[in-house]
């Protein structure tokens, strides 16, 4: 039984790993939609509701972060294909409010996977 579900556990690892780029192009493509949708007067995403914010779930602290995360390949990816974007045009990019990014950038500068000087950021 055990073997079976070894088997299985890397299938599924393997598989994971296969689709990972697929994740960040889909962004990607989200994006330019969006993009193109907003010049051309189409539909804009929903606004946040005003109000107070939900009461957050899950944990404070914790383990450190490991830098793995489809948003984070994603903001990657963009830095790569345009060194010294900023974190306005990379949310723009990414179809991604501003603020959601800013935690991000600091987590990536401190794995010196990326690097940011003044407003600009750059692959590490």
């Amino acid at each position: 039984m055990s073997d079976v579900i070894a088997s299985v556990l890397r299938d599924l690892k393997a598989r994971q790993k296969e689709l990972q780029p697929l994740v960040a192009q889909h962004g990607q493509v989200d994006s330019a939609i969006h993009a193109l949708e907003r010049a051309k007067g189409g539909p804009q995403r929903p606004t946040r509701r005003s109000g107070p914010k939900p009461a957050k779930a899950g944990r404070r602290g914790g383990r450190p972060w490991k830098g793995e995360s489809p948003r984070a390949d994603q903001l990657l990816a963009a830095v790569r294909e345009r060194p010294g974007l900023t974190v306005a045009e990379a949310a723009e990019r990414l179809a991604v409010q501003p603020p959601s990014l800013y935690r991000l950038v600091a987590q990536l500068e401190k794995t010196t996977a990326i690097e940011k000087r003044g407003r600009s950021i750059y692959p590490g």
